[in-house]
């Protein structure tokens, strides 16, 4: 299993001199079985490059699944290179809680606001619902409802006894959450490496409580609680300069030391 990262940003993206290491790029994720089969989570602005890299590797048969459908996880989609081919087999999979994945990408593909709608695609798009669990190709994926304003899901992903969890969106402790803390430990337990969003300081949070976000020590804290080898922070918050993630994550590190912990960043590759 190959993992990608095309997009770890939140909110909007950025693009300037302060975020060239981590990218400003919004969240997206490509995951590669042993057997080639390709795997996306969610559509932020970097699906825009992933798109031309497997239009360049002749992949044709493609998965995308959705966390949920805010605009910083959808706003790639009309600029991925492969729904304009005719040969593109895309299965999107996508919560259907409140709204189906096909109704949410639609909208953002209607004149005015962009010249080709949804439904006059050349690729051959099937919409799926997001279930608890599903098997594409030799990778099991289960999800987990993350707490987040809209429903969205966080996800694990296990192949040949490997795997790791990414919940982007996620505030671990949040007041009147659809999942409690201890759901998520149990979740995550067991899994090689966990991807997490910590998009704000403590400090910050105060602020921001009930955003559906969380911060770098509470998601440390949820990293120790678990036993996984590798914390990932994401979904880095649009206003954080690379300067500014970094003293945060040399703060996490003085305190946690049973784990590996690091910043994803636009580009990084692991695999499994």
């Amino acid at each position: 299993m190959i993992l990608r990262f095309y997009g770890t940003r939140g909110s909007i993206p950025v693009c300037n001199k302060d975020t060239k290491k981590y990218g400003g790029n919004t969240t997206c994720i490509c995951v590669e079985s042993s057997a080639g089969d390709i795997i996306i989570v969610d559509a932020g602005t970097g699906i825009r490059e992933l798109g031309g890299s497997l239009i360049a590797q002749g992949k044709a048969q493609i998965n995308l699944l959705f966390s949920h459908y805010h605009w910083d996880h959808i706003q790639g989609f009309p600029f991925f290179g492969p729904i304009f081919m005719k040969k593109t087999v895309l299965n999107i999979y996508g919560p259907a809680d409140e709204i189906l994945a096909e109704k949410a990408l639609s909208y953002q593909m209607t004149m005015p606001y962009f010249p080709t709608n949804l439904s006059n695609l050349p690729a051959n798009i099937t919409f799926n619902k997001l279930k608890k669990t599903l098997t594409i190709g030799s990778i099991k994926i289960e999800t987990i409802v993350n707490n987040h304003p809209n429903h969205t899901r966080g996800f694990k992903f296990i192949e040949n006894n490997r795997s790791f969890a990414f919940l982007t969106d996620n505030e671990v402790h949040a007041e009147n959450g659809k999942t409690p803390y201890t759901d998520f430990v149990e979740f995550i337990k067991g899994t090689h490496l966990l991807i997490h969003d910590a998009q704000y300081t403590d400090d910050i949070y105060k602020k921001k409580i009930g955003w559906g976000h969380s911060t770098f020590h509470q998601v440390a804290k949820l990293a120790g609680d678990t036993g996984v080898r590798e914390l990932m922070v994401t979904h880095h918050d649009h206003s954080s300069s690379d300067k500014f993630i970094e003293e945060n994550l040399k703060e996490i590190k003085r305190k946690y030391h049973t784990f590996k912990i690091e910043g994803a960043a636009d580009g990084k590759t692991r695999r499994f």
